[in-house]
């Protein structure tokens, strides 16, 4: 009897540590690619939504409670405003399509970053490729064609990040030029991934590379390649579309958000066997009585046996010392001759989308032109520039010295 007993000890404390274990070790990493602004997943896009206030400055940035481009829906919105959407593949039904194509064509923007793009390709004239040959490397870079954008070692990411690139025929690469597109940004093959097309008044952005826009990847020192392409946007009222459309297979449409929660109860609701019970009376009445019993049972029995409830602290909401973190996330690696660097980037760019100036030469005339759009004194121009050029060409830049930089920037913002 007491050998039973350790046997029966011995079994208890296997399952006791095998439960302890599945419990306490570390999840695996979920890559699922949802480029959703309520996700922290490394393919979610909470980061790049948070941090587009620093880009549209004193901008509204709009997560709308309904899909977008859903029945007058765009009937309210502004003048002019800007569309950002992103995510494995672009595919709209045909309403929502045709008034995307009447938004963009009064004179808006729409930015869409995508690995497919479905009826949009015959629509503007261009189709999407993969270059597989590409793969054959650990890692691929891409870059802007723009000169004063372009960096000299380009921005990495994985294989299989960047293998999307757009294509144009003899035609579609004739229309294309026909209508002034642009080709933005190229990977390392040399291939368009960043186009801008123009439609009616307004202008089509595509993005062949989402995975360039996901938390992962700004975490990970390429943030600037993300907010550098969103700044040729004009800084207009953001519409962020956080709504992805699926199809059924008899080709009805339906609208879900894009984050992982929404997508796992959908595919829950259709795999569930409760949705066959629920379907079926003598079963769903089966099910409400038995919950019910349980419910009679656990009020008149657990009174008896019931221990004394915790208290349990409200969780903390973490969200503005997360944001703070990104915030600081190249200050923490003391590289201040790179985060001057991008300040300058930074303000060249608020320039061109404020007052329309080319900053591809810092010469005294650009500085007149900017002091006579901007309201500044002349004196402060100068003097903003010519702190900003010593700090470029120096090959290491102080704190104090990053410090006296971002008030010359701030104080340009603020007075702008």
């Amino acid at each position: 009897m007491k050998q039973h007993r350790i046997y029966l000890l011995i079994l208890f404390c296997t399952i006791a540590g095998f439960v302890l274990v599945q419990i306490y070790k570390d999840k695996p990493l979920d890559w699922t690619a949802t480029y959703s602004n309520k996700d922290k997943i490394p393919n979610g896009s909470e980061v790049l939504y948070k941090l587009l206030p620093r880009v549209f400055r004193n901008q509204k940035i709009s997560d709308q409670k309904v899909p977008f481009l859903r029945t007058n829906a765009t009937a309210n919105l502004p003048a002019e405003s800007n569309y950002i959407y992103i995510y494995q593949y672009f595919r709209k039904d045909s309403l929502s399509l045709n008034r995307l194509l009447a938004y963009v064509a009064k004179g808006n923007n729409a930015f869409i970053s995508s690995e497919e793009f479905y009826d949009l390709e015959d629509t503007l004239h261009f189709t999407v490729d993969y270059s597989y040959e590409q793969t054959t490397k650990d890692s691929l870079g891409i870059n802007f064609t723009n000169p004063a954008l372009k960096t000299k070692k380009g921005y990495t990411y994985h294989k299989f990040a960047v293998n999307t690139y757009f294509v144009f025929d003899s035609l579609t690469e004739k229309t294309f030029k026909q209508s002034k597109g642009e080709v933005l940004g190229v990977n390392n093959a040399g291939v368009p991934n960043f186009i801008k097309i123009p439609f009616g008044k307004g202008y089509f952005f595509l993005h062949a590379v989402p995975q360039a826009f996901s938390n992962y990847y700004l975490l990970k020192n390429n943030a600037d390649y993300a907010f550098t392409a969103l700044s040729y946007l004009p800084e207009k009222p953001v519409f962020w579309d956080e709504y992805v459309t699926i199809f059924t297979l008899d080709d009805k449409s339906r609208s879900i958000s894009k984050s992982k929660e929404s997508q796992k109860e959908l595919q829950y609701y259709a795999n569930s066997p409760f949705r066959y019970i629920v379907s079926q009376p003598a079963l769903k009445w089966a099910y409400f009585i038995t919950l019910l019993s349980l419910l009679l049972y656990l009020i008149f029995e657990g009174k008896r046996v019931q221990r004394i409830i915790p208290i349990i602290e409200t969780p903390k909401n973490t969200s503005l010392e997360f944001v703070e973190t990104i915030g600081a996330l190249y200050f923490n690696h003391k590289d201040h001759k790179a985060i001057a660097e991008k300040k300058i980037l930074y303000l060249l760019a608020y320039i061109r989308n404020k007052f329309f100036l080319k900053t591809t030469v810092i010469d005294q005339a650009f500085k007149e032109e900017l002091s006579l759009k901007s309201g500044i004194g002349l004196s402060e121009i100068n003097e903003m520039f010519a702190y900003a050029e010593i700090l470029s060409k120096s090959e290491e830049v102080t704190e104090n010295q990053l410090i006296k930089l971002n008030q010359y920037v701030e104080d340009f913002y603020k007075n702008t």
